[in-house]
């Protein structure tokens, strides 16, 4: 929360009081300053008192302006780095790589609405095989292992599977679950272990990242299309998104 944004909307309340005590005090002399000081001081206090609402609802209505202003801020950040975005040199994807439509999702394995949102992805990039999906999993909840695992089956051409079976597997992904996703996929584990230590998934993980911190992912999932948020969780909203821009 932003102090000075509180203060800012108290201020206004407070100056009509002020106002109001100035011109109802008529003290004169060397003593009219401290006087009226003194007045202020407790006419606001009072006015605080008898209305502890104002304070809540300056409160409030603070969080509301942070909230457009940092989501003003969020969405000139995808346009100015679009390019980066949807950008797949770094990155898995699936569809034609000069599409007209791209839907970006920064995502984490660990993270429960993607895991609610990984059907729903799966319907659409079915339906939409003129579309760019491009998929970046970021580490925010200890994931790493799994985002690894996944990139090095980017590497084999087996990310859409891997990426479906780890987020849509029930209960906690553990090297075990790992393994199954892996050789399910018809790729040699023993192998897929020595790509996810490899350089080369380590500097795309990092990039992901750094650019997760660029256009200010804080949370997941979140879905970016043709470089604007896109908030979703559901196939259909996600799909009137594509038709509207096709």
């Amino acid at each position: 929360m932003n102090k000075d944004n509180i203060i800012t909307i108290l201020v206004s309340v407070i100056a009509s009081v002020v106002i109001s005590v100035a011109l109802a005090t008529n003290v004169t002399g060397k003593n009219a300053g401290a006087a009226s000081a003194a007045n202020v001081d407790q006419a606001v206090e009072a006015y605080l008192k008898k209305n502890p609402m104002i304070v809540r609802e300056a409160l409030e209505l603070a969080a509301q302006q942070e909230q457009i202003e940092a989501q003003k801020r969020i969405a000139e950040a995808y346009k100015a780095n679009i390019k980066e975005l949807n950008n797949a040199d770094n990155s898995p994807f699936v569809g034609p790589k000069d599409a007209k439509i791209t839907i970006v999702e920064f995502f984490d394995f660990n993270c429960g609405f993607c895991k609610r949102l990984a059907p729903a992805m799966k319907k659409v990039i079915k339906a939409n095989p003129d579309v760019k999906f491009v998929f970046k999993p970021v580490t925010f909840l200890g994931s790493m292992p799994i985002a690894k695992a996944a990139m090095a089956a980017h590497e084999q051409g087996k990310f859409v599977e891997v990426y479906e079976a780890l987020l849509t597997y029930e209960g906690r992904v553990d090297d075990e679950a790992i393994k199954k996703a892996i050789t399910n996929a018809g790729l040699d584990y023993e192998k897929t272990k020595e790509i996810m230590e490899s350089k080369k998934v380590t500097d795309n993980l990092n990039a992901i990242a750094e650019l997760s911190q660029k256009v200010e992912i804080r949370g997941v999932p979140t879905l970016i299309i043709n470089g604007e948020p896109l908030q979703a969780i559901e196939e259909g909203p996600i799909q009137d998104a594509i038709n509207n821009l096709k």
